[in-house]
Parts: C-alpha cells; sequence; structure tokens
C-alpha cells in the first residue's frame, strides 16, 4: 500500500508542471535565440515585409535663389543664400518597394539683395513663411542588397505647401550722391518695399535618396533634392531713380527654388511582417 501511494505521489509531480504549461508557452521563441532572431529579422525580414507604417525626423541644408528681372545696369544682384531647416514625417511603405510621407517643415524662401555701390555693397535680405507642408511619393530604384531590401536608393517627387499669410517684410531706402560738374549733385534713389503672397503657392520636388536599414525598426536616409517653386512667397519691389532721369523698376520673387541636402531617422512604429510567424511557428529551426 505504501508502494502504490508512493507511485500515485510521483505520477502528480509529473503532472502539475506539463498543467500548468499553456499551449502559448509551446510556441514561445526561446530566450537563448532572441539575438538570432532579431539578426535574421533585419538581414531577410525586408523581403517579407507587407507594409509598414513609420515617424521620420528629417534635418537638411537648403540653398534658393531668388528671381531677379532687372539688374539695373549691374547695380543690383540677386544673392543665393544657404540656411539649415528640419522636418517631422508620417509615412507608410508597402512591401520596400513604394511609400508615401506628409509632414511639416520649417525652411523659409529668401529674397537676398546685394546693391553695388562706390564705397563697397550693401546687403538685404528677407525671409518668406518658414512653414511649410510637404507631401512626398518613393519608388524604389534597386536594392543594394539584393532581395532582402536592406538598403537601397529610392526616387522621391513630391511638393510643398507654403502658406500665404500676406504682410510687410521689411523696406529699404538707399541715397547716393554723384557729381557731375562742379556746379551740380545727381541725387541716386533706391527704395524697396517687401511683402508677403496673401494666396498659398507651392514648390515642386523631385529628388533621390539612398536608404539603409540599421535594424529591423530603424532606418537612415541621404537625400538630395531639387526644388522648383511654382510661385512667389514673398516678393521685394523696387524703385531706383537719379535727378533729371525716367524711374526704373525691379523686382525680385523669392521662389523657393534650389537644392536641399539632408539626413533622415525613421522609426517604423508599426509592421506588418509574415516572416515573424514563421520563423516562431513549431517547425521553425530557430526553435530546434
Amino acid at each position: 500500500m505504501h508502494k502504490l501511494y508512493l507511485v500515485f505521489l510521483l505520477i502528480g509531480f509529473a503532472t502539475f508542471p506539463s498543467l500548468g504549461q499553456h499551449s502559448s508557452d509551446y510556441y514561445r521563441l526561446p530566450d537563448r535565440n532572441q539575438m538570432l532572431y532579431d539578426r535574421v529579422l533585419t538581414r531577410y525580414g525586408g523581403a517579407y515585409v507587407k507594409d509598414r507604417w513609420y515617424v521620420a525626423l528629417t534635418g537638411f541644408v537648403r540653398s534658393d535663389k531668388a528671381v531677379l528681372d532687372n539688374p539695373m545696369g549691374g547695380m543690383i544682384e540677386a544673392k543665393r543664400v544657404v540656411k539649415p531647416g528640419w522636418g517631422l514625417m508620417l509615412g507608410w511603405s508597402y512591401k520596400e518597394k513604394w511609400a508615401v510621407e506628409a509632414g511639416y517643415v520649417q525652411s523659409p524662401a529668401h529674397t537676398s539683395l546685394q546693391v553695388d555701390r562706390r564705397r563697397g555693397a550693401d546687403l538685404f535680405q528677407y525671409t518668406s513663411d518658414q512653414h511649410n507642408f510637404v507631401v512626398r511619393g518613393k519608388r524604389m530604384l534597386f536594392s543594394t542588397s539584393g532581395p532582402w531590401r536592406r538598403s537601397g536608393f529610392w526616387l522621391t517627387a513630391g511638393a510643398w505647401l507654403v502658406p500665404g499669410k500676406g504682410g510687410s517684410r521689411g523696406q529699404l531706402s538707399i541715397a547716393d550722391y554723384t557729381y557731375p560738374t562742379r556746379e551740380k549733385i545727381d541725387t541716386l534713389r533706391l527704395a524697396g518695399q517687401t511683402q508677403l503672397s496673401t494666396v498659398p503657392t507651392v514648390i515642386a520636388e523631385l529628388g533621390a535618396e539612398y536608404n539603409i536599414r540599421l535594424s529591423n525598426h530603424v532606418d537612415l536616409g541621404i537625400s538630395a533634392r531639387k526644388l522648383l517653386g511654382l510661385g512667389s512667397s514673398i516678393n521685394t519691389d523696387l524703385t531706383y531713380s537719379t535727378t533729371g532721369q525716367p524711374a526704373q523698376y525691379a523686382q525680385l520673387k523669392g521662389i523657393g527654388s534650389g537644392m536641399t541636402y539632408g539626413l533622415t531617422l525613421r522609426y517604423s512604429v508599426a509592421i506588418r511582417q509574415p516572416l515573424r510567424s514563421v520563423l516562431k511557428s513549431p517547425g521553425s529551426r530557430l526553435d530546434r
């Protein structure tokens, strides 16, 4: 009888742990394989990604130059302006081949005017509204990591919407004198008024980007984009007059055309990836 009790007791000890183990525990990836599992997702996951949602922080350097319609004999000149900018984007990628993103970019257009005078040059610079809203489409041209698409070159195209808030950005006034004869003094005057556009304007964008996957959730992009302004978001109107001569007029249009060169860091907040279920299945090699 004591032997029978002992047998029942041993059977109970063997049964209780198995009852406490849920069916989900059987499919759970062992902790010892977690590093290998993450490495496989990073290396091969791109080919199995259905889609992903991501947020992106971008920083860039932008150069732009206004359009001057009358240099007034070389006395005035539009100058190129190079300034940093940044943006925050929300995007969706499909099968690591197509992507679309939209967001906010802080980077104004400029009118920068240099006035050459006998004693030197004066520089006047004005900026448009720095707030822009951007939408952009992307297509992978080719992968540099084979079919796994961990990294590759992308073609991008999009548009910036620049709000038209209106208002004055400032005035300029320059007076100079010449002495054609001992008895006569001629006065030269240059006056200008800078205004923001009262209607929204658009800047078209075309670019190229090289994207590198740092981990299953983090990407780094290196980009160069061409900007083409389709309207003037800031205008500087100029009037030049000399004694006894008709006035001349010129306009400096800040359309925002130029280039941007930047870096983008993306974090995927949601990923649809069938490879995950494959790797976690009971027949997976990683479970052995």
